[in-house]
């Protein structure tokens, strides 16, 4: 058997085996990366068509707003409130409520609020009072209110009465 022979002033020269294992290495390390840049692309895509879907989907599953109301519907509906609005009862009320020696003049009635405005003349304060009472007996009506009076006399004759002003509300039972 030969004994090697150790030589000092050339390098040894790695063995062929190792450059092999060497380029296997790196070809096998730029598969790799190649491999995971890939396989990031396709999973960065698919959660976009995931997002994608699931955004339609939520589309789709959210309520659709009603359809705005037909020219009939919004007729129909301002009906239905003024069907609800007491104007029998309250023009009764206030029917009943005047009689002789009250005068009515006026009545104004403001459908929005359900305000009634009253003008009369009464022979006394005392009438103008007690019709007032009477309006709020009815039920048809909240309490009456005397907002404003004026003694007078008539011209001709001198007779003196009060003309006088109230007020009420229809109760929406």
């Amino acid at each position: 058997m030969r004994a090697p022979a150790i030589d000092f002033l050339r390098p040894p020269r790695p063995p062929m085996l190792g450059w092999v294992l060497f380029a296997f290495g790196l070809l096998g390390l730029v598969g790799a990366l190649w491999l995971e840049q890939r396989w990031s692309t396709e999973r960065s895509a698919a959660g976009r068509e995931a997002l994608a879907a699931l955004d339609a989907r939520r589309v789709d599953e959210r309520p659709k707003p009603p359809p705005a109301p037909s020219a009939a519907q919004l007729r129909w509906k301002q009906a239905q409130a003024e069907l609800r609005r007491p104007w029998l009862p309250a023009l009764r009320a206030v029917e009943s409520a005047t009689v002789n020696p009250v005068y009515l003049l006026t009545m104004s009635i403001e459908p929005a609020t359900g305000l009634i405005k009253l003008e009369a003349e009464a022979p006394s304060f005392d009438h103008a009072m007690a019709y007032v009472q009477t309006l709020d007996e009815g039920g048809a009506l909240q309490p009456a209110a005397l907002i404003s009076h004026e003694q007078t006399s008539e011209q001709g004759s001198g007779r003196p009465f009060v003309r006088f002003a109230a007020t009420t509300r229809w109760n929406l039972r």
